[in-house]
């Protein structure tokens, strides 16, 4: 005689909850085929750069001093002349997300929790409509400054924080250079020196805030010479995946419980979660092959914090 398995049913894990409304709808990322039930978390933050546009329109001015703020989102921040002057102007400020914040003026260094820069005039002025897009995304960044080496094999270390991470040359050396990596908050997180020779290199591995790769180019490293490095934020919250301990980008930390099975291998796909005010039994969860033991208390306690109370022996 055959052996009969039976499958897993969506909400099967559902004890009780406040409201069926509290549950929130989400973007599974591609790639992810989830079981109803199963324990979820979200890539909230990546690594990458803030990119440096020229202005799209009339006006020649330029964008310098450009860096990223704790809350910058991945995506792009387009700033447009909404009210043009002989050697100034004012710019509406757009984030990724389509929210507007505090307009930029020109020659006055914008700050704000996102998007940081400096808008010059140019010979010619600004007109209504001019606009810069600045794309924050996983591209490696540029050198500023003299030479010609290059940054690669950008990671996320389990301490990186949101926000810009300046790595500066502070000893020039030929085909070599000694650097710092300063982090967000100001605080230098590491210093090394890059392999004296012909493309010379220093490998980051296994760093709490980042890991890395710089190499020396064509062009030897001067002094003050810099790369800013992007830790940002995905819009939304991130996506959804599977739970994930031994990942940093985010998806270590349980977001909450898929309440119906999401086949995202091709695309993007649409899911709901549940991630408060809920009871849900601990026997009909979902999880990773590799899930420990250990680490599925550490989920119940992530999921505790947000109000779904995980249980045992629960029968429905």
């Amino acid at each position: 005689m055959s052996t009969l398995n039976e499958g897993v049913y969506t909400g099967e894990a559902l004890v009780a909850e406040q409201h069926s409304l509290l549950r929130e709808t989400v973007t599974v990322l591609s790639g992810q085929t989830l079981k109803a039930n199963a324990v979820v978390g979200r890539v909230s933050k990546g690594v990458g750069r803030l990119s440096t546009p020229t202005v799209v329109g009339t006006g020649n001015g330029v964008a310098s001093a450009v860096f990223a703020g704790p809350e910058a989102l991945v995506g792009n921040y387009v700033l447009t002349c909404t009210a043009a002057a002989a050697n100034a102007g004012t710019f509406s400020v757009t984030n990724p997300a389509g929210l507007l914040l505090p307009p930029l003026t020109v020659a006055v260094a914008y700050r704000s929790r996102e998007l940081n820069c400096l808008i010059a005039d140019g010979a010619t002025d600004f007109i209504v409509g001019d606009a810069f897009t600045f794309v924050v995304s996983t591209t490696a960044p540029l050198v500023i400054g003299t030479g010609n080496g290059t940054v690669s094999g950008l990671t996320l270390g389990p301490d990186a924080k949101p926000g810009n991470y300046r790595l500066e040359i502070t000893a020039a050396i030929t085909n070599g250079g000694e650097f710092k990596l300063t982090g967000p908050d100001g605080a230098i997180v590491e210093q090394g020196f890059i392999v004296v020779g012909a493309g010379g290199t220093f490998v980051g591995a296994n760093k709490r805030a980042l890991n890395f790769t710089v190499t020396e180019g064509a062009t030897d490293f001067a002094l003050g010479d810099a790369f800013n490095i992007t830790v940002f934020n995905e819009r939304n919250g991130g996506k959804v995946v599977a739970w994930d301990p031994t990942a940093v980008d985010g998806r270590d930390d349980a977001a909450g419980v898929l309440y119906a099975a999401v086949d995202a291998a091709l695309a993007d796909t649409a899911g709901v979660i549940i991630t408060r005010d809920a009871v849900v039994m601990k026997s009909a969860l979902q999880w990773g092959a590799s899930i420990t033991t250990a680490q599925r208390e550490s989920a119940y306690t992530d999921l505790a914090l947000r109000g779904v109370i995980a249980r045992d022996g629960i029968t429905v």
